[in-house]
């Protein structure tokens, strides 16, 4: 199976015996249906065989992610974790369902893209946007997220944190494991500030508040099922 030699190739590679967590980092059910069964059957074969503690998901929604949640049950695997793009600019219905999918299937959420490819970030501007696709992208929601950047900073000066342990620290307070991406140590480090501490329920509520009332969201991953 593709998934067992995928997990063998890891552990070799990192040179350890067991994967903490193996994922699917998709779902093929939008595009190959009769692929899905034998993706689940290999994260059966790597749990049965000990080369992964767990097994999770990536990309699924609601509908799917209890699909694949019931099927692994029948085979006696327990799903572990549901990997989305979660933050305060992917808090639509259809994320939200998923996050109370989880929560009523004990299934840990993690949250890609917690500051939302660096928008949450308060780097940038609609007069300073990165370079590459990123910037049409950030072209076209940064100039309506002006309500939701000045709670966020006001929110940061209040607890003496940086917008960033923010936007991450909400997405704890949800009860989602965010992975924050980093290219330096100091981003590093200026993310662990997120942890140890939570926004209280009001100022949770005035971020969502904030973030609603914006005109464009994030485009969700093309991949993300039902």
């Amino acid at each position: 199976m593709i998934g067992l030699l995928a997990s063998r190739g890891s552990l070799e590679r990192l040179q350890i015996e067991q994967l903490g967590i193996g994922q699917l980092h998709w779902s093929t059910a939008n595009y190959a249906p009769p692929q899905e069964l034998a993706l689940w059957d290999g994260l059966v074969a790597m749990y049965e065989q000990g080369l992964v503690r767990a097994v999770g998901v990536s990309n699924y929604g609601p509908k799917q992610l209890v699909k694949v949640h019931d099927y692994l049950k029948t085979r006696g695997v327990p799903l572990c974790s549901a990997q989305v793009q979660f933050s305060l600019l992917s808090m639509g219905e259809e994320q939200m369902e998923i996050k109370e999918v989880c929560d009523s299937l004990g299934v840990r959420l993690i949250a890609y893209s917690p500051l939302g490819l660096g928008m949450l970030t308060g780097k940038y501007t609609s007069s300073q946007l990165p370079v590459g696709p990123r910037g049409l992208l950030f072209g076209q929601i940064l100039p309506g997220l002006q309500p939701l950047l000045k709670v966020l900073s006001k929110i940061a000066t209040k607890r003496r944190k940086t917008i960033p342990q923010v936007a991450i620290n909400w997405c704890i307070c949800k009860g989602a494991i965010p992975i924050p991406g980093v290219k330096t140590v100091r981003q590093a480090e200026e993310n662990l500030g997120a942890l140890g501490w939570r926004l209280s329920l009001e100022e949770q509520i005035e971020l969502e508040y904030a973030a609603s009332s914006s005109p464009r969201k994030m485009i969700q991953n093309v991949f993300q099922t039902r």
